[in-house]
C-alpha cells in the first residue's frame, strides 16, 4: 500500500522573522535584539534549537523568565565542553599510536610489519578488515612516502600506518589484535586490556560527537559507554549514568594522568565545569547530575 505523502511546507525565514517567532513563544529579548540577530545570523536558528528545547514546555513555549542569553549560555558552555574533551582526546589518540608502534614493532615476535601476518589478530576477519583499511590509506602523506621509495614489503611499517589512521580505525585495530598484544599495549596505561579497549571505543564516539559539533552537555551516549575500572570505580557516576559525558571525562583524566602525570588537563576541565550555567539550567528544570557529575568530584584526589 503506497504511503500517504506528508509534505514539508514550512517556509524559510529570515533572522528577523525568526526572532519575532521566538518572541511569540515567550522568549524575552529586551536589550538583546542585536545579540539575538547576530546569533541567528551566524550560528543559525536550527543549531540553537537544541539548546532552546530544555527551556521550553511541552507546547514549545518558553518557561517564564527565559532570555535569549540563556540559550547562548547553554550553547557556549557546550562548545567549551567539546573543546576541552577534544584537547584530551588528541593527546590520548597520539599516545595510543605510539604505544601500539613501540610495543609491537619492537617485539621480537612481531616487528615493523607484524600486521601482514594474521597470527597477530583475533580472527581472520579482523586481519582482513585491517589490511583493507591500510590499502585504503595509501594516499595519506606518511603512506605515499613509503610507496614512492620502497616496494618490499608491499605495505608500510606499522608506525607509518598508525599515523594515517583515524581514532576509529585505531580503536578497531586494538580490539582486533591478539589478546596477548592487547595486554602488552594496555600495560602502557596501567589498566586491564578489556578496560583499555572499551575506553578507546568510548572516546572514539565522544571524539566524533565533538568534531561534528553535536550537543554534549545533557546527552546520554549509551553506545560504547566505557567499562568501569575497579581501581577507580568510585570516580565514575552510577551505572545508570554511564552514558553521560562525565563518565568519559573520568576516562580521559585517567588516561591523561597515565600518559603525563604533570598534565593540567584536569584543571582545564574543572575550569570549564565552573562555567556551568546553573541559573539557566534551573530555568530548564535541570540539575548538574544531568551531566553525570559525582557529588564533590572536583575536590577528590583523582582530579587534583
Amino acid at each position: 500500500m503506497p504511503l500517504t505523502p506528508v509534505v514539508y511546507a514550512k517556509p524559510a525565514k529570515t533572522p528577523k522573522a525568526l526572532l519575532k517567532h521566538l518572541r511569540a513563544k515567550g522568549l524575552t529579548t529586551r536589550g538583546q535584539s542585536a545579540l539575538a540577530l547576530q546569533a541567528l545570523t551566524y550560528i543559525g536558528y536550527y543549531r540553537l534549537l537544541i539548546y532552546m528545547r530544555p527551556l521550553q514546555d511541552a507546547a514549545k513555549q518558553f518557561h517564564p523568565g527565559v532570555r535569549f542569553d540563556d540559550i547562548l549560555a547553554l550553547y557556549n558552555f557546550d562548545r567549551e565542553l567539546r573543546l576541552v574533551c577534544l584537547d584530551a582526546i588528541e593527546r590520548i589518540e597520539v599516545a595510543f599510536r605510539a604505544a601500539i608502534a613501540n610495543t609491537l614493532a619492537n617485539d621480537r615476535t612481531c616487528g615493523p610489519h607484524f600486521y601482514l601476518d594474521a597470527i597477530h589478530f583475533e580472527s581472520g576477519d579482523d586481519h582482513r578488515n585491517f589490511l583493507r583499511n591500510v590499502v585504503g590509506l595509501r594516499e595519506n602523506l606518511p603512506m605515499k612516502h613509503y610507496y614512492s621509495t620502497y616496494n618490499t614489503p608491499s605495505l608500510p611499517p606499522i608506525w607509518a600506518v598508525l599515523e594515517a589512521m583515524s581514532i576509529g580505525q585505531l580503536s578497531k585495530l586494538l580490539a582486533g589484535l591478539h589478546l596477548d598484544h592487547r595486554k602488552s599495549i594496555a600495560a602502557c596505561f596501567g589498566y586491564d586490556e578489556s578496560v583499555i579497549t572499551s575506553w578507546l571505543k568510548s572516546l572514539t564516539l565522544l571524539r566524533n560527537l565533538c568534531a561534528h559539533h553535536s550537543r554534549l552537555w545533557n546527552t546520554s551516549i549509551t553506545s560504547n559507554a566505557p567499562k568501569y575500572a575497579n581501581a577507580i570505580q568510585a570516580e565514575f557516576p552510577p551505572q545508570v549514568d554511564r552514558g553521560r559525558v562525565f563518565s568519559r571525562a573520568v576516562v580521559a583524566q585517567a588516561l591523561m594522568h597515565a600518559i603525563d602525570p604533570s598534565s593540567n588537563w584536569n584543571d582545564k576541565f574543572k575550569q570549564v565545569m565552573a562555567t556551568l550555567p546553573l541559573a539557566t539550567m534551573a530555568k530548564a528544570g535541570c540539575v548538574p547530575s544531568v551531566l553525570g557529575l559525582v557529588q564533590g568530584w572536583e575536590g577528590r584526589p583523582f582530579w587534583n
